[in-house]
């Protein structure tokens, strides 16, 4: 059966948003009703639109391009800044015919800028070198062939996810964009990509924060995926006490415990797995990426696809992780006849009781006790 797909406005205090879906498995990673959340904050008769979505191609059903258009057509309202918060397909698919049918000033991080305007660039090896990465050590720890098997397949990427856009205006952390009366706070929060903005209406207490919520996060191995840099994107979020969360996939949260509670959620995930990888490798000694992966996300295996050598996005979750562990010194890389696998060290190491296997949990077991 063939249904519409449904794009339903929600009222906001600074204007609207069109909730997105995500895919939950490989084949819906490309179906024709994935499509980030879009932003539509307004002002005086003047808007900000950020990341209108996923979805063109005459051959796809009507999706949230014609929500969006709908929306700012019914409203009367001047487009005047199109804020790209990074450069992944579902968020960014849109953006060229939304800029050019309302002649919006289009935005982005520096960081992001290269990527957007050349989106191919996802599938050879020089992006990771610009970001300053080592595309054939990366292959090792994540013990693929070689460097290409690190990046997008080609073909493929070309055929569903290329979106090129014209920036015009690159800015900072802690820059505002004026529009109307209201002044809205740019916050650069990396991790899941190396640009990604969030933004932040002081007025309502609205944070826009995007992809900082998804999980897996980090999806790209280290360092276009930076855990130490999602760590710090979602407590900057959680410093702000905002009274209410849009994300980038999902439903909004509404209210300062509410958004606190979802926010510490994500801040949770990322400080488990990285407690439970160094448990892991203090139980059974060395372990490879492949091993820990296996162990981490164990009931994840509908995401866990490969396409021509491209790895899931949660075995480069746990990459980023190791990465950061070995940063703060408690991990570090050995040998395994050729492979690289990885070990825990003297400060890394938890004690027996903590990696003993035990029937049932703590179920008093806090943010707190899985350490920083």
């Amino acid at each position: 059966m063939h249904a519409k797909p449904l794009w339903g406005p929600i009222e906001t205090p600074d204007g609207v948003v069109i909730p997105g879906p995500h895919g939950v498995s490989a084949a819906s990673e490309v179906y024709p009703g994935i499509s980030s959340g879009v932003v539509l904050i307004e002002s005086g008769g003047e808007a900000i639109l950020t990341d209108p979505g996923y979805r063109t191609g005459p051959e796809y059903p009507p999706g949230v391009l014609d929500t969006v258009c709908d929306v700012i057509d019914s409203r009367g309202l001047d487009l005047k800044y199109l804020v790209q918060t990074h450069f992944h397909f579902d968020h960014v698919a849109n953006s060229q015919y939304a800029a050019d049918r309302y002649d919006a000033t289009v935005v982005c991080h520096p960081r992001e800028r290269e990527i957007l305007e050349d989106p191919m660039m996802a599938t050879r090896t020089d992006y990771m070198a610009s970001m300053g990465g080592d595309p054939e050590r990366v292959a090792a720890e994540l013990t693929l062939d070689g460097p290409e098997d690190v990046t997008f397949p080609e073909e493929f990427f070309a055929d569903h996810f290329c979106y090129p856009l014209d920036v015009d205006r690159t800015v900072e952390d802690g820059e505002v964009l004026q529009v109307g009366e209201l002044e809205i706070e740019v916050l650069h929060t990396p991790g899941h990509t190396p640009g990604h903005l969030s933004l932040f209406n002081p007025a309502s207490g609205s944070l826009y924060l995007t992809d900082v919520m998804y999980w897996p996060t980090p999806i790209h191995p280290d360092p276009i995926g930076n855990a130490d840099e999602q760590i710090e994107s979602i407590q900057k979020c959680l410093d702000l006490d905002a009274g209410y969360l849009f994300p980038g996939h999902g439903l909004p949260r509404c209210g300062s415990y509410d958004v606190a509670d979802y926010l510490t959620d994500m801040l949770v995930k990322q400080r488990q797995l990285a407690y439970r990888i160094r448990v892991l490798l203090s139980r059974h000694g060395p372990l490879t990426a492949p091993d820990l992966h296996r162990e981490t996300f164990a009931v994840k295996a509908r995401y866990d696809y490969a396409q021509d050598g491209w790895f899931a996005y949660s075995i480069n979750c746990v990459h980023s992780h190791l990465r950061r562990l070995l940063r703060r010194g408690e991990v570090e890389r050995v040998d395994l006849d050729g492979t690289v696998g990885w070990t825990v060290t003297d400060d890394g190491r938890l004690p027996d009781e903590e990696v003993a296997v035990r029937g049932g949990y703590d179920r008093t077991m806090t943010v707190d006790d899985v350490g920083e």
